[in-house]
């Protein structure tokens, strides 16, 4: 095998814990379905649903929302309008792109560390989900967010300082050129 890169060891192991957090945001995506559906079935046919039904779909929808940020960043997914952009030269694109990165850095990084300080006081407390039947802690929940928005940040950090993290235009272009189709084959 061909010795590698450093750099691109690094980006292949932040793809690899992107890949794991997928799955795993996959799964409480599922996990959320069926407590859904076993809920409805349970009021449907025994008038009682899942108690903290809805608790548990409000946590779980934290880990679905906040754990895919990095991968999501390092395919190039999030939302970008480019209708001024795309008239200005490459040299120019990449270096708006490389200033959007630092803002995004900046208050990605500030919000994770909000977001942690919420998360251990929740903990410290002791705090309880409002309304919960069985107790359920909030602090798990709350503890997902600066993990996302960390990792997230970290991803945003590696391609600030290699360009070669960054998704490639045509990728981008492509990836967007396949769902269209797809979507209108629909």
């Amino acid at each position: 095998m061909k010795n590698k890169h450093p750099i691109d060891r690094l980006i292949t192991g932040m793809n690899r814990v992107d890949f794991v957090v997928m799955v795993i945001a996959q799964l409480l995506l599922a996990a959320m379905v069926v407590i859904t559906f076993v809920s409805v079935l349970g009021r449907t046919f025994l008038h009682v649903s899942v108690p903290d039904d809805l608790l548990f779909q409000e946590m779980l929808m934290v880990a679905v929302v906040f754990l895919p940020l990095s991968y999501v960043q390092s395919i190039g997914g999030h939302l970008e309008v480019t209708v001024l952009s795309d008239q200005f030269s490459k040299r120019v694109q990449t270096t708006l792109i490389s200033l959007g990165l630092v803002l995004a850095l900046m208050i990605f990084s500030w919000m994770a560390y909000l977001s942690l300080r919420q998360a251990i006081e929740s903990y410290s407390i002791g705090e309880v989900a409002y309304g919960s039947v069985l107790y359920i802690p909030e602090w798990p929940a709350k503890a997902l967010i600066p993990i996302g928005l960390a990792w997230w940040s970290l991803r945003i950090l590696l391609q600030i300082i290699f360009t070669r993290a960054r998704p490639s235009q045509a990728q981008n272009e492509l990836r967007q050129a396949l769902d269209s189709s797809v979507s209108h084959n629909n």
